[in-house]
């Protein structure tokens, strides 16, 4: 019952917890079953009873996150009808599934009409499906709109299918009307020489969150945009559009704090505000001078040291496990204990600059075992965060989306086109302020 996936090289059944197969009787059989990183898979060898009928397994936990706040979701899927995806997110073991619906050609918009905004399209115990839309432009960027009181339209503009008399910043406007989040999809994907409207979006603050998902080419970029006072969140997609790729493979660990309850509305601001983990499966925790994620501590260079805290768990072996300063390891084990696999991180560090601070797990989004925070901010003698040369590398990127906009966009009015070189040149005197 339900779809099919491949993994590890292996075709896999979802199902809803029961299923039936024809098997020979007498014969030794390999059962294998998983229910996303906090259950213990299973994998037993079961010799067969002649006429034996049935086979009864139990799944353990060997952890409980929402016991401890932390909810998890899959920001961007496609094609998937929502009762399919509900069907994966709850073996994946995921909270939200955000289904997300897009334009793929000039007569299709797969998943439009389930379209259900803030509301749960179906859901079950601890599983909601909710069905928003990916907002494209070829050049200029992809916004993931979630949360959104109603579908956004445009779905997509410029070539092939009309002018460029629009821009990523009226997506973002219009999101937030209605407290909805703007996610910039295939953010770290290797770019193409023009640069996006995106990044300039992100330095405004237009846009809320960074997308990580497997194929993302490099953290670097990231790192560059913090370091510059870029205050963007990171948050994880599978980006799943085939049975090729497992729903949740790279998944969103939002924490809602014990003070409020749980719902899609909750974890939407968890994510706003930056308390989130992106994971392939490796539980990462961070602490600094005992604040948690997402949090901005106010410093003194005079000060004594603060404790920095990082500790990881996970059921399969996680990438070494380091903590992060201003984009530089300062501290690294791979000294990891047995089932569950666990490490741990302590130090301390008295920074005479404002920076940043993060946790991770594997270097890359491609690594095996990969798991990062997002940052905690640190703001030294009240300056804020602002590598000056960063900030003007970043504004000579968007130099190029505004050559590609004074030559190669198609606007039919003028004010349109004044409007986006608005946008860009805004975020350019933000970043070398």
């Amino acid at each position: 019952m339900g779809g099919n996936v491949v993994w590890q090289g292996s075709p896999w059944s979802y199902i809803n917890g029961a299923c039936e197969v024809p098997l020979p009787g007498g014969e030794q059989i390999i059962v294998e079953a998983v229910k996303g990183p906090e259950y213990v898979p299973i994998k037993q060898t079961i010799a067969l009873g002649a006429g034996q009928m049935a086979l009864r397994l139990s799944m353990q936990r060997w952890m409980d996150l929402r016991a401890d706040g932390w909810y998890a979701g899959d920001t961007r899927c496609h094609y998937l009808s929502p009762h399919g995806a509900l069907l994966e997110g709850q073996a994946e073991d995921l909270d939200v599934v955000q289904l997300l619906a897009f334009q793929e050609n000039a007569n299709s918009i797969p998943g439009m009409l389930a379209f259900s905004g803030q509301q749960a399209c179906v859901e079950a115990p601890h599983c909601a499906v909710v069905v928003n839309t990916l907002n494209v432009h070829a050049v200029l960027g992809r916004l993931g709109l979630l949360h959104c009181h109603r579908p956004v339209f445009p779905l997509v503009f410029g070539s092939p299918y009309d002018s460029d008399d629009w821009s990523l910043a009226d997506w973002c406007a219009q999101c937030h009307r209605k407290s909805g989040l703007v996610v910039w999809c295939n953010a770290l994907e290797q770019r193409a020489e023009v640069s996006a409207e995106a990044l300039a979006d992100v330095v405004l603050g237009k846009v809320d969150a960074v997308e990580v998902t497997p194929s993302s080419a490099s953290l670097a970029p990231l790192y560059d945009w913090w370091s510059a006072g870029v205050r963007a969140p990171i948050v994880g997609a599978s980006g799943k559009d085939s049975n090729a790729t497992i729903l949740g493979c790279m998944r969103t660990l939002a924490h809602v704090p014990s003070v409020e309850s749980y719902s899609n509305a909750t974890w939407i601001e968890a994510v706003r505000a930056g308390r989130t983990v992106v994971t392939s499966g490796p539980i990462i925790e961070l602490s600094v001078s005992g604040r948690p994620i997402g949090s901005t501590i106010e410093h003194t260079s005079d000060a004594t040291p603060f404790k920095i805290t990082a500790k990881v768990r996970s059921s399969t072996m996680p990438g070494p496990l380091e903590i992060l300063v201003g984009g530089n390891v300062v501290a690294r084990t791979a000294d990891f204990g047995e089932m569950p696999h666990t490490a741990g991180l302590e130090i301390e560090a008295s920074p005479k600059f404002s920076t940043w601070i993060a946790a991770r797990c594997g270097g890359s989004p491609a690594d095996a075992g990969f798991a990062h925070t997002s940052p905690v901010f640190v703001q030294v003698d009240g300056k804020p965060i602002n590598d000056l040369a960063l900030g003007q590398s970043i504004a000579k990127e968007i130099d190029r989306t505004i050559r590609w906009v004074e030559t190669s966009g198609v606007f039919l009015l003028e004010r349109r086109k004044a409007a986006i070189l608005d946008v860009l040149r805004q975020a350019q005197e933000k970043l070398q302020s």
